[in-house]
């Protein structure tokens, strides 16, 4: 091992090469003890006024305040920090969780991945046991009342799940802990009986009803709405006023769930150009004189028919369209650059 000192001031910088022994380094609030075998550094101590942490290369880091071990971490032999493999890889104390604390471990798969974490209070009730191809997750409070069931893969890393929740946020911390973007949770009140949040989640957004700490809201692809335009008919919705909605999300949203096809009925739309198989490129004025984001005045449309059941299908398409065909290529996945230049698909066979 080589000990360098830079920076030290003219004439007291040094190098020196260690093969065995100890080095010792003392800051103002820190004291490191190193030592060497065989020119390696083997083991680091860093003591602190509050706590002193022991790393053993290719065994284990362990944290002691005062004479209680906090944390202890356990390496693969022969590797200076890789994760033990196929058992139980960290432990740690002190961990506060839903106003109680209590011990966490990690448990590693044979393949070195962090695949299993288990989570105990203090007098000795389980909290949760989460593992990596599990699709449900049980947390329980201190009392072993039930707090919540999430439905759904959750995200195991370095940070344990008991650190990622936070009872006080407003979302629990449930989006740092939910690996997927479909998902369900239902929490309860410390009886472990009453619902206090409960809702879906499809595609990383809220959708339907919620429960919010004793609240009903209401969302449509994230974005919250009022009941009544959740629980509205959308064949009486007016099409040009969801046209005119100033949240792009909400908007879209709305319009997939009116239907292109029906706010074709409902509008009045210019015919572009018309195709042989019967699919037209169409235009419609949608009436707003606000500066709305992601709101085009003119919207263009595809109405395209499939060959096979001869079902129509509108799709919206970008403003700068200017033919059928241009329309076509650019539900292919064409970008709309390649479409000007001349690019385009040729299907063998549509089905």
């Amino acid at each position: 091992m080589h000990l360098v000192s830079r920076y030290a001031g003219w004439g007291r910088s040094f190098w020196i090469d260690v093969n065995d022994g100890t080095v010792d380094v003392h800051t103002g609030d820190k004291h490191i003890h190193i030592t060497v075998q065989n020119g390696f550094v083997v083991e680091v101590t860093r003591r602190t006024k509050d706590e002193c942490t022991t790393l053993r290369y290719g065994q284990e880091r362990k944290t002691k305040k005062g004479n209680k071990v906090v944390k202890e971490e356990y390496y693969q032999p022969e590797t200076l920090q890789a994760i033990r493999k196929g058992g139980l890889w960290k432990r740690q104390t002190a961990i506060p969780l839903g106003g109680s604390k209590g011990m966490v471990e990690c448990f590693s798969t044979s393949g070195g991945a962090y695949g299993k974490e288990l989570f105990k209070y203090d007098n000795g009730v389980q909290a949760y046991l989460a593992t990596r191809w599990r699709k449900k997750l049980q947390v329980r409070h201190s009392n072993g009342k039930l707090w919540m069931v999430i439905l759904g893969k959750v995200s195991l890393n370095r940070a344990s799940i008991a650190e990622r929740l936070d009872p006080d946020a407003r979302d629990l911390g449930l989006w740092s802990i939910v690996r997927g973007s479909d998902w369900d949770v239902t929490v309860y009140d410390t009886n472990g009986i009453t619902v206090v949040t409960q809702g879906q989640v499809k595609n990383r957004q809220k959708q339907g009803k919620w429960l919010e700490r004793g609240k009903e809201m209401y969302y449509i692809s994230g974005v919250p709405v009022s009941r009544s335009l959740y629980e509205d008919d959308p064949t009486k919705w007016d099409a040009y006023e969801v046209l005119k909605v100033p949240n792009a999300q909400l908007r879209c949203s709305l319009l997939n769930k009116i239907g292109y096809d029906k706010l074709l009925e409902k509008g009045k739309c210019k015919v572009i150009e018309s195709a042989d198989d019967g699919g037209q490129l169409l235009e419609v004025d949608t009436q707003t004189t606000e500066n709305v984001r992601g709101l085009d005045r003119i919207m263009r449309m595809v109405k395209v028919v499939c060959p096979s059941t001869g079902q129509t299908y509108v799709l919206r398409v970008p403003p700068a369209i200017e033919s059928y065909q241009q329309a076509r290529q650019w539900t292919f996945g064409l970008r709309e650059a390649s479409i000007r230049e001349g690019a385009s698909l040729e299907l063998v066979k549509e089905t």
